[in-house]
């Protein structure tokens, strides 16, 4: 009962900051955290704003909107195309609009009297999501049946509002991206508008004009579809006994040179399948709608709403997309230890080296030993290998290794501390490029832990680089390159230990090529993974000299 007050308190407090952001004149949905307007002059979506975050300022709130230019808006998000070639007229003035600020309905009567079309959005009750019903009555005998009318389809798109982020180099698309999404058969697939996702084949049937189409009849339990990008999705659910055809996705042809590429605009097309109708006989199609943050607050269902959790981490295997949530609830139990995310990552690579400290430091002490019986052995070594030759020599050198009392593979067990972390590094990355909880996640010089770091800007674009310097890369390959230092094989000649530091500084600079678009919160726990790395070599006794 305490939660109840407390959750209707807010909203006393936030529907006037909603109701504040509406367009004045416009039929439209004002709630905490959904606020759509509906144009009188041409029934579309003129503005679909979402609050930022479950739990961010209410002043903060994030447009589903595209601009292909200034201020050049495009939306025909859960418009139907019906209603727009002419054979459909507003029943009264369009759209026309109920006084609940929660919902909004729009009527269209056909050409001939004996057909009318009504579309109702209004909002669910529970966060971030709208009921949509659509409803087709036959109000006369004349005309055609509804089997010959012009086809119904519902639109979503173009677009969702994102934007290319500039100067980040070889990396941008990686911040800034809209794909259309789908969930059928408890997998969720991203539908790749560029190309044929494999995985797809067996579910695409149109594969012309760059236009995907996914034949959903028979296949409707936990389906839900849509638009998403790094951050914010705009899907549609349809409900069970809701009768649909085929679902298509494509990108926007409609666009003008030079405006927004066309790879931030794709639509999804929703054929609304219509059996004949009697006189007084109406179809009906219902969805649930979720549009908002893709934080597993605003995407875990209830039991009144669905549940789209599905949506996080989808395009890995079970067992790591397992991984990626386990350790965003690790960061978020850290986090809630230390308010920083920053300190969160830190304490994160502290508590992974704690857990492998037994056999970090039983790697470390077998590297040491195994460097120091290959010292003592160079001499014999370099005979060996002067004397002989081909089988001969590898044989004898198993058999010095053998009479000192290690083997030849010793030397790298430390990399089995790498082995063991990369899972953890790959789930991380995930995790800092995806979370919605670390967008706006600020520490020292960085202003977002899921970005580069940008301590400065060069004033210009580099190839690759993109127009700014990254300090934590740096940081990061020199702390590698101490790491590798710490643990150099035996040289034998001068030579070979000029080899070695060549060696040594081009693995150090493919890692800082490696890590320089990444988030800078990743590079962040790699940089402290590898100075509790250093610490732990430093301090690690070495054995006793035998």
């Amino acid at each position: 009962m305490a939660l109840w007050r407390l959750w209707i308190a807010g909203l006393c407090v936030l529907l006037p900051v909603a109701a504040s952001l509406a367009q004045p004149g416009n039929p439209q949905i004002s709630a905490s955290d959904i606020v759509v307007d509906w144009s009188a002059d041409d029934g579309h979506v003129s503005r679909w704003l979402v609050r930022d975050h479950p739990k961010s300022d209410p002043d903060q709130w994030r447009s589903l909107i595209s601009e292909t230019g200034a201020g050049q808006q495009i939306s025909r998000h859960l418009s139907l195309d019906i209603v727009t070639d002419g054979s459909w007229l507003p029943n009264a003035a369009l759209p026309d609009s109920s006084d609940d600020p929660s919902s909004i309905v729009q009527r269209w009567v056909a050409a001939d009297g004996s057909w009318q079309l009504e579309q109702r959005l209004e909002h669910a009750g529970v966060g971030y999501r709208l009921d949509l019903i659509i409803e087709l009555t036959r109000v006369g005998t004349t005309g055609q049946p509804s089997a010959r009318t012009t086809p119904i389809r519902l639109l979503l798109g173009p677009g969702l509002g994102e934007e290319p982020i500039e100067g980040l180099g070889i990396a941008s698309n990686l911040y800034s991206f809209v794909e259309p999404v789908i969930r059928t058969a408890g997998s969720t697939e991203r539908i790749p508008l560029s190309g044929l996702d494999d995985r797809l084949n067996d579910r695409l049937n149109d594969r012309h004009n760059n236009r995907h189409t996914v034949a959903l009849s028979g296949a409707m339990d936990e389906t839900w579809f849509g638009l998403n990008s790094r951050y914010f999705a705009l899907l549609l659910n349809p409900v069970a006994g809701t009768d649909l055809g085929d679902v298509s996705f494509r990108l926007d042809e409609s666009r003008e040179p030079e405006s927004l590429p066309s790879q931030y605009l794709p639509v999804v097309t929703v054929e609304l399948e219509v059996a004949e109708l009697a006189a007084g006989q109406s179809a009906r199609w219902q969805f649930e709608v979720f549009s908002g943050p893709k934080s597993r607050a605003a995407l875990t269902g209830t039991a009144d709403a669905s549940d789209y959790s599905g949506l996080l981490f989808h395009g890995l295997w079970r067992w790591m997309r397992g991984l990626s949530l386990g350790l965003l609830r690790v960061l978020e139990w850290l986090y809630g230890l230390v308010p920083s995310w920053g300190l969160a990552i830190c304490l994160l690579a502290v508590l992974v080296r704690l857990i492998l400290y037994p056999v970090a430091r039983w790697a470390l002490s077998s590297q040491q030993k195994f460097s120091d019986v290959q010292r003592r052995i160079q001499p014999e070594m370099a005979r060996i290998k002067k004397k002989y030759k081909g089988g001969e020599q590898s044989e004898r050198i198993l058999q010095l290794y053998e009479k000192h009392g290690v083997s030849p593979l010793a030397g790298l067990k430390p990399l089995l501390i790498v082995l063991i972390q990369i899972p953890v590094f790959v789930a991380l990355f995930h995790v800092l490029g995806q979370a919605f909880e670390l967008r706006q996640a600020s520490f020292l010089w960085m202003d977002s832990l899921a970005e580069p770091d940008r301590l400065f800007g060069f004033g210009f674009d580099l190839p690759f680089f993109g127009a700014y310097f990254n300090l934590l890369p740096v940081l990061m390959a020199i702390s590698t390159l101490i790491t590798i230092k710490l643990s150099p094989a035996p040289a034998s000649s001068d030579a070979e230990r000029r080899r070695q530091n060549i060696f040594m500084i081009l693995m150090a600079l493919a890692f800082f090529l490696l890590f320089y678009p990444f988030p800078s919160g990743m590079v962040l726990y790699w940089t402290i993974a590898n100075v509790l790395h250093i610490v732990q070599a430093r301090i690690t006794p070495r054995p006793p000299a035998p």
